[in-house]
This record gives C-alpha cells, structure tokens and sequence, in this order.
C-alpha cells in the first residue's frame, strides 16, 4: 500500500482481514446501503444486502487473498447504463483504492484467477466496486545459494514480450528454512502464477527447504527452471485454449466437448499460447495419467486432432512419443486407436520411435505396450526388453558394429535383461563402457533395481562402477 489516505489505509486493513476471514455480515458492515458493484462480467448488484449475496457467493468458490492495494485516481465510474457516479466522485470525504485480490478455487484442479476491485470510499465505507479481471502475478521464488533463477528472469521475461502477456512479474529472496516452510518453498527457483506453482505434480509435495529445484521435461530431461511450456501453461487462464488445457488435466469431457464446438481449430493444429503443442500433446505431457485421458484423447482426434502432430521444438515428437515417455499406457491404447503411427520418427532419443523414449526413460509398461501393438525394435531396445531372439537375430544377420554391441549390452543391463546381456558379452561387448549419465553397465543395473542375481554375474565378470567405491 502507498500513500492512500486514511479513510483509505482503515478500509483497507479492514477488507483485508475479511476476505481472510470470509464473513459476510463483517463484509457488509464496510459497505454504504446504497452501494453499487459493477462485476467483471457485466453483471451488476446494488444495495448492501445484494452485494453481501454476491460476496458470499464468490466465497463459495474458494478463498480470497488480497495482493495489493494501491490508492488511485479513478475519474469516472460509469455503469453499464452509462451513468456516471457522480455521488461518488472524489472530494473531500473520498478515496479511490485499487485492490488486486485472487480468488484460489477450493477445487484444487481449478486454477487460481486475479481480480482487480477498483474501490470507491465514502465516509469510511465502500460506495462502489468496479470489479475487473487483473494481470496475473507470477512469483518467482529463490535462495542466494542457488542461482538458477539469474538464467530464469531474462527467459521469463522474454517470454512474457513474444507472447504478449501482460503479468506482475514478483521476485521473493527465501531466506530461512522458517520462510521455507511457511511459504512452501520446494526450491530455487519456484515459480507460481497467482499463488499456484507452474508444476503440477508439486501439488502433494512437502520437501520444503532451502535448496535448488529440479524440473523434469517430458523428454525425461531434467533443468534448473520449469521449461516455457510449463509457464505458458499457467498463464493461460479464460482463454478458449485455457479452458481446453484446464478441462483436459481434469478429464472433464462435456467442457472440453463444449470448447472444441464453439472453436474447431482448437484441436487441429499447434497452438501459439501453449508454445506450440496440440491439444494432444497437452494431453499425453508429463506426468500424464490425467483422468478420463482415453475418452479424451477420442474427442480430440474426432474433432480434428491429427494423431500424429510434430511437438515444437527441435526434436518433432508426436503425442505418442510423450505417452510413451510417461508411461501411459490408456493414452498409448487410445492413439493407437485413432491411427497414430507406432513407429513415428522424431524422438529426443537419436531421432527414434516412441519405443525409443520408453526404453531409454526406462517406461517399461509403455515399452510393452507398444511391443505388443507391433512396434518395431534396434538391437538396443531389443537387448533392453529381453528380446533374445531378436538380438541373436541381428548378430548373426545385421552385422552390428562393436560399438553397437557394446552400447545394447548396456541397455540389456540398464533394462535388467540377463540373457541379451549374456549374449552381447559374448559376441565382443565392452563390459565396462562409460555410457549415458555417465554410467557403467554395472552402474546402469544398479539404478534400474536389478536383480541381484544380475549384479553378482556382472562383478564376476569383472564389472565395475564408475560412481560407487568398491566393497
């Protein structure tokens, strides 16, 4: 608050602590009788009783929390009718406040939404609200010791200028483990639009404390910082694209049907507020899993969706790729319905098939999956999944080069296939390669969860790690 008078600082003190407390007998008794509110969707109430009726309705919904507040030079209030105020205009016994407040929905599915209540004060009581959507706040949260969000800012504000996004941008410095946890601090940086991390399995998380935060892609590639896609998702909010991701992520099915018949091209092409990527993409995104995903995705190719749309950036994955990629195996059974290609070029991983980011991400049900659905196989992700025919197939037939053998025997051990991997050593594998994450083969099995009887038969044939001290 700056420099409001002090008619303004007691009714804002006071608005504060009822929105905090959702009274609202305490909410009328700020108001004039003859107060007027003019709502964001052109509805109108007048009178204290009537707005305390629409105060009590919006408390429903969820809690309110108030932002700022800022006093204002507000020179006219016209209605919807087009008179003006003009008992309310400023003098003497007025002040005008601007108070931005969000409103978090009690459905933890339904994201927060920013209100910007321009506040007419008559005598010490609120004579007229004008109520208005406001700029979404983002916060960004971070430690000293942590500089991951120096990168961020410059990215984020980039990102706010292509895509035109008009937002309170807000740094908070977290300085003690105290702050951490009253601010539910996950890590440097976070990063919450109105009040709701950008992530969204952060939901159920509780390991607050002063450290760096590490963010997974659907890639399976991990970054200091949530990626442009994860933020842009945030922002959007009322849009029909909004509304599409939010029915999406909650498998709400008659709203996203409601969204794609009032705006077909919704669902055909990549969409620029969601950086690129295709209702189907949104669908199958990490974690994925979402509700209803299989119906979902159904209504979206019927409405025009391409099953194999490329996703943005360098590398063109198609939905099926981050299916596979998250381990989601309604939504691979439902692409695959639709038509989507099982062998679809395009991956993070060399270029490959959706088989390609199972095997590497280690998504062994989605792995499976497509193998049942006839996906093709290399001799990598056939030595990952334990396919010893086919290994045997392409040794004696395909003339796989040393290389090549060396790096399936580490999948086979990165897969926990004992039998691929007997079969590489013998044909020439190189049983100690340091290969992807800089792993061993031993190493590789190790964080895969092997067998045990798999990690004798590797130390007995003179396996070693690269990150674990013998004994």
């Amino acid at each position: 608050m700056s420099g409001t008078t002090r008619d303004g600082r007691s009714v804002a003190g006071a608005l504060s602590r009822v929105l905090g407390t959702g009274s609202r007998d305490d909410f009328e008794q700020l108001l004039t009788e003859d107060v007027h509110w003019h709502g964001e969707d052109d509805a109108e109430c007048h009178g204290r009783a009537t707005a305390g009726q629409f105060f009590s309705e919006i408390i429903g919904q969820g809690s309110l929390v108030v932002d700022d507040v800022d006093d204002v030079d507000i020179h006219d209030h016209r209605g919807a009718d087009g008179v003006s105020g003009s008992a309310d205009s400023s003098g003497p016994s007025a002040a005008q406040l601007r108070v931005s407040v969000t409103l978090v929905p009690h459905d933890r599915s339904a994201r927060p939404h920013r209100h910007r209540l321009d506040l007419t004060i008559r005598d010490g009581l609120i004579s007229r609200i004008v109520q208005a959507a406001a700029p979404p706040r983002i916060e960004v949260l971070h430690v000293d010791d942590c500089r991951n969000h120096e990168e961020l800012l410059p990215r984020l504000r980039a990102l706010l200028a292509d895509h035109a996004i008009d937002a309170d941008l807000v740094t908070i410095r977290v300085g003690s483990a105290d702050a951490a946890d009253r601010l539910r601090f996950l890590g440097s940086p976070t990063v919450r639009v109105n009040g709701r991390d950008v992530d969204l399995t952060a939901a159920d998380r509780t390991g607050y404390g002063l450290q760096c935060r590490l963010y997974r892609a659907p890639d399976g590639t991990v970054a200091g910082a949530p990626s442009d896609a994860m933020i842009l998702d945030a922002l959007v909010d009322t849009s029909p694209a909004g509304t599409a991701v939010r029915a999406i992520h909650a498998g709400d099915l008659s709203t996203l049907r409601r969204v794609l018949d009032s705006d077909p091209d919704l669902a055909r092409g990549p969409l620029a507020d969601l950086g690129g990527r295709s209702l189907l993409h949104v669908a199958t995104d990490w974690p994925g899993h979402f509700p209803n995903v299989a119906d979902t995705i159904a209504l979206l190719i019927a409405a025009g969706a391409h099953p194999d749309a490329p996703g943005p950036g360098p590398h063109p994955e198609t939905p099926l790729h981050w299916a596979a990629s998250s381990d989601d195996v309604a939504a691979i059974d439902a692409l695959l319905d639709g038509g989507a290609n099982i062998d679809a070029p395009g991956a993070v991983i060399a270029g490959g098939t959706p088989m390609a980011d199972a095997t590497a991400f280690g998504q062994w049900a989605a792995a499976r999956r497509l193998l049942e659905g006839g996906a093709r196989t290399n001799l990598w992700e056939a030595a990952t999944l334990g396919l010893l025919p086919r290994v045997r197939e392409a040794l004696d037939h395909e003339a796989p080069t040393a290389q090549d053998i060396t790096h399936a025997f580490w999948g086979a051990c990165h897969g926990s296939a004992p039998d691929t991997a007997a079969a590489l050593l013998a044909a020439g594998a190189d049983i100690n390669w340091v290969g992807w994450d800089d792993l061993t083969p031993l190493d590789a099995a190790h964080r895969s969860g092997a067998p045990e009887h798999l990690i004798t038969w590797l130390q007995e044939h003179g396996a070693t790690s690269a990150t674990r001290p013998p004994g």
